[in-house]
């Protein structure tokens, strides 16, 4: 069945008055159309209003899709996806093996034949969106509490979702906008079957590893090509190998001739969240507790995965996606703690508010109508930080990525306590998960010791923040944490199978009585759990009301220049290539070069260039992609587009509609960009497609791919 074309039934945001051609703002589509085209032309860009997006037609921007958690576009007629080197790092970890370890040799498929199905990957294309809003605010006038509201809205978004669903090969979801102002319901086209085409080696796609990731000057090749595939009449449909390459109804043009400082630049994709309409006492609490506990949990936490994983190559493969992850995450608190400080994002607040305080006060029915909206929301946010170390720990200590085995001793005793009277056949079953010994793996080399790490945070939370269940941590005593985690291991019964299938069958009544220092730990986990998520409840009905009144006071005081948070929705940056001052006395040019690359070079991680790009380079001036201006072949450039989280793999286009460049970074002095943007330091970072061709093409060939995308005969 061919998918049929919906049209985009998009809200149009009520008072809305645009600059003409903002570079900051991460803009919804029928935003973008209301901007002044005029100066949008003056400024290079050669798309008509329609040629970029057109609300039932769609255009240029729906070539950017969703893969993986990051964005990414389609940049060939036969459904070849171009995304992150990042994005796809996890799917092509999973392939690979010692004896075939395409994460560090690369990969090629030399025909389509030899593309991989890739897991865990997924391709999300919109086909339609609706305003919701009266339908959910209606159901919402209708709760008596904030939990009521907060359970009301959720009852209703998954009533809309499963309506919506009925269409034929649709997935929806539901997204707010504006603390819950706006609400739309995204219809998409989901799918399954994505291949692997082309992985560059390691060296290439993370070339200078966290040493240079949030950083400049970058030099790295961060791409990846994918291929969507569905069934021969064009709808989904999982792996088969009567599948075709998916045809969608618009890709990007692949551009050979670059962009120079100063070029427009546009930036399409899904940033997934930002928190640009936080109060001070909110942005406070993130530089001054939770972003520094975050970094130093983690980095206590990566070093006991990279220990195990410089053992060889198997060890390296089993952890290399974790680490990478976490990394990211490590390096982003240690960013937005040095990045909120210098930028004087709280004082910058704190001014903004009294300013607003100010505006109130000018007029009786401006005051009448906002007054008391400020104090309200800032003491919901004193509330939630009577609890900030306690959540987040708890978040890390239950995070199987970061925890397997407290999230498992949480999980089984869960279990357990919530297990009723059943039959003989689900016995089994519950006796079957508890004898599973997965959270377990490589127990005294990861599981142990960095349980040991988050176990010495979570026994010294007190008042508020303490988690049930800590006091078996012996939390008054000096006592190591490692070695009171030893004597518990040696009193406990849940690392054998036999002790675990035992809980389980005894109950609640067993749990009660037990005296087993991981049953008691475990339960005040649970119970800790549960308390963090009625208090997320109530505290989001809580905003749904109090956020909403927020934004509409910020609309009218603002007036101009208003976007909605990100929260991974189709957006649109507009920006310029662009360097900048990270400091007094130094200025970064917005590119780099290979023959930067080439200086970098040490011969050993992160600094390792392949031997073959090497080769190539001594004859790059002879490449098509070499550029006379810049007087060599571009590897990445700076703009100053608004992005975040989520923009990984966003195709950077020109005023054309030409693909010019994938957005993989921010630099670090705008890692707290999220919080708002800076005319003089807010960068994001792109490969150059002309690097990512002429590698392409000169070092790990694939001619084939090159004809593809329509740079070579």
């Amino acid at each position: 069945m061919i998918l049929p074309k919906l049209p985009l039934v998009l809200p149009i945001l009520a008072s809305l008055v645009l600059p003409a051609a903002p570079d900051e703002g991460q803009w919804l589509p029928q935003q973008v159309l209301a901007m002044d085209w005029k100066e949008l032309e003056a400024r290079g860009m050669k798309l008509s209003r329609d040629e970029f997006w057109h609300p039932e037609r769609g255009g240029v921007l729906s070539a950017a899709v969703q893969i993986g958690g990051c964005s990414a576009s389609f940049c060939s007629p036969d459904g070849l996806v171009v995304t992150n080197h990042h994005c796809g790092f996890g799917a092509v970890n999973a392939l690979s093996t010692p004896e075939k370890n395409y994460l560090r040799d690369g990969f090629v498929a030399g025909s389509r034949e030899e593309e991989l199905p890739a897991p865990g990957m997924v391709v999300y294309v919109v086909r339609k969106i609706e305003n919701v809003t009266d339908k959910v605010h209606a159901a919402q006038a209708k709760a008596g509490s904030a939990l009521e509201r907060f359970q009301i809205t959720q009852q209703v978004i998954q009533d809309l979702i499963a309506e919506g669903e009925k269409e034929p090969d649709t997935t929806c979801s539901v997204s707010p906008f504006l603390e819950g102002k706006e609400y739309n319901l995204y219809y998409r086209t989901r799918l399954t079957d994505v291949r692997l085409v082309y992985a560059p080696p390691r060296a290439i796609g993370e070339y200078g590893g966290e040493v240079d990731n949030w950083e400049w000057p970058r030099h790295t090749g961060d791409f990846t090509f994918f291929r969507a595939y569905a069934a021969p009449d064009g709808s989904p449909r999982a792996y088969d190998e009567g599948n075709v390459p998916f045809r969608p109804q618009h890709h990007l043009k692949v551009s050979r001739d670059g962009v120079q400082q100063d070029d427009l630049v546009v930036i399409m994709g899904y940033p997934g969240q930002t928190e640009r309409y936080l109060t001070s006492a909110a942005v406070a609490d993130r530089e001054a507790v939770y972003y520094p506990l975050r970094y130093d949990v983690l980095t206590q936490v990566i070093a006991v995965l990279e220990s195990y994983a410089s053992r060889g190559d198997a060890e390296q493969l089993e952890y290399a996606s974790t680490i990478k992850s976490l990394a990211n995450v490590q390096k982003n608190a240690s960013g937005m703690v040095w990045g909120l400080a210098r930028n004087a994002v709280v004082e910058r607040k704190q001014r903004e508010e009294a300013q607003f305080l100010a505006w109130l006060g000018q007029d009786a029915a401006r005051a009448e109508e906002h007054g008391g909206v400020l104090e309200s929301l800032k003491e919901l946010d004193l509330t939630e930080q009577q609890t900030t170390r306690r959540d987040l720990m708890l978040g890390l200590a239950l995070s199987p990525r970061v925890s397997p085995f407290l999230r498992g001793i949480a999980d089984l005793v869960g279990m357990a306590s919530q297990r009723a009277d059943s039959t003989e056949e689900l016995e089994e079953q519950l006796a079957d998960r508890a004898a599973s010994d997965g959270f377990l793996r490589n127990f005294d080399e990861i599981q142990k010791p960095i349980a040991a790490v988050l176990l010495d945070v979570i026994r010294h939370l007190d008042g508020r923040d303490a988690i049930p269940g800590t006091e078996v941590l012996s939390p008054t005593t000096d006592e190591p944490t490692a070695a009171v985690l030893d004597r518990l291991l040696g009193e406990t019964a849940l690392l054998t199978a036999e002790g675990r299938i035992a809980l389980v069958r005894d109950g609640i009544a067993g749990i009660r009585t037990s005296t087993d220092p991981l049953v008691r730990l475990g339960l005040g986990l649970g119970i800790a759990r549960n308390d963090a998520s009625r208090r997320g409840m109530e505290f989001e009905g809580q905003r749904l009301d109090v956020g909403r009144r927020w934004i509409e006071a910020q609309q009218e005081w603002r007036g101009t220049s208003f976007y909605p948070d990100a929260n991974s929705t189709l957006r649109v940056s507009i920006a310029s290539v662009k360097g900048y001052e990270p400091r007094d006395g130094v200025y970064y040019v917005p590119h780099t070069t290979v023959a930067g690359l080439l200086r970098k070079h040490t011969g050993a991680e992160p600094f390792d260039a392949p031997e073959a790009l090497r080769e190539a380079a001594a004859s790059r001036g002879d490449s098509r992609f070499f550029d006379e201006n810049i007087g060599d072949v571009p590897v990445c450039f700076l703009s100053d587009g608004d992005t975040t989280g989520g923009n990984s793999g966003s195709p950077v286009i020109n005023g054309k509609g030409e693909l010019v460049g994938l957005n993989f970074d921010r630099v670090f002095e705008n890692v707290s960009g999220d919080f708002g943007w800076n005319a003089d330091r807010s960068r994001n970072v792109s490969v150059d497609i002309r690097y990512v061709l002429w590698v392409m093409e000169q070092v790990l060939p694939a001619p084939h791919l090159l004809t593809e995308l329509g740079v070579v005969d």
